[in-house]
């Protein structure tokens, strides 16, 4: 996140120089997406460290939630910095059209755009794919939900870069001025719907979202398959952080365990829970025969 915040600082400088100096509104809109990104990764890098603090008397179970917070921010920040900003200045060329200075220089930025915003999309996906093995994998998976929230913000800022480097090349055969504002008019388009996505996302998690549901069957299986466990009642796993899990279970056990199986056998479920969830932080155990007891 550290990378992607550094990153589109700089895109918003050169941006806002470039939109000055040619009075594209595609440039303009390049240079609100990276400010919206530049916000955006700034408070995730907040939520990131405050969602990390101990655990105090006011917050017994810590602060992890709190980064599903600030992740709600950072999306608000791409609707109403990114999208707006960019939506009002292409409405704008529409209404008071004027022609571009030197915009060959305005396309020389939008492919540098395309380049440093296509290096910060393979960052993420080799975060992603560092635990899963495969992006698909990795997608597909609850974890690791604001590093997906990163590169689909990174995603949407090198395609808003491609669609403004074919509205400018247009302007440049046909020298229609609409051309250039229709790039920034769909940047903001491009914008709304991935801060769409996002808040949606941060909704779910903020709410307490589980985990997909193929990922508890093989929880429940691997529960399930332990030793003197004759039933899972219930099984629930939250997300409860940037990368923690909190898992809470209810069993039956078989009758004849004694209190050392007992104990033996919370530590099996534990590890075997572990083997198909690794990030869970978390892990509750209600048991209803022979006796009750808690991990």
């Amino acid at each position: 996140m550290f990378v992607s915040f550094l990153i589109d600082l700089l895109d918003v400088v050169t941006n806002l120089v470039v939109a000055v100096i040619t009075g594209s509104a595609v440039i303009f809109a390049e240079m609100a997406q990276g400010l919206a990104d530049s916000v955006g990764s700034g408070l995730l890098v907040v939520g990131d460290r405050r969602s990390a603090r101990p655990v105090d008397a006011q917050h017994p179970q810590g602060h992890r939630r709190e980064a599903f917070f600030w992740a709600l921010l950072s999306a608000m920040a791409m609707l109403l910095i990114g999208a707006g900003l960019s939506a009002w200045r292409g409405f704008h060329q529409i209404t008071n059209p004027g022609d571009l200075s030197n915009s060959p220089l305005a396309i020389g930025v939008l492919v540098l755009a395309i380049g440093t915003n296509g290096y910060a999309v393979a960052l993420s996906v080799r975060h992603l794919t560092g635990r899963e093995g495969s992006l698909r994998v990795a997608l597909r998976s609850g974890g690791q939900p604001l590093v997906k929230g990163a590169l689909l913000r990174d995603a949407i800022g090198t395609t808003t870069s491609v669609i403004g480097l074919m509205a400018l090349l247009l302007y440049q055969v046909t020298g229609e001025v609409r051309f250039d504002a229709a790039g920034a008019i769909a940047a903001a388009v491009m914008m709304t719907g991935g801060s769409i996505v996002l808040i949606s996302q941060a909704r779910e998690l903020i709410t307490g979202r589980s985990l997909p549901e193929d990922e508890l069957d093989l929880l429940r299986q691997a529960i399930l398959a332990t030793p003197g466990v004759d039933a899972v009642n219930r099984l629930t796993a939250l997300h409860a952080g940037t990368d923690h899990v909190d898992v809470d279970i209810d069993l039956d056990l078989a009758d004849e365990l004694e209190t050392a199986d007992i104990e033996a056998l919370l530590d099996e479920v534990g590890a075997r829970a572990r083997k198909v969830v690794a990030n869970i932080t978390s892990l509750h155990v209600d048991l209803n025969s022979p006796e009750r007891g808690d991990e």
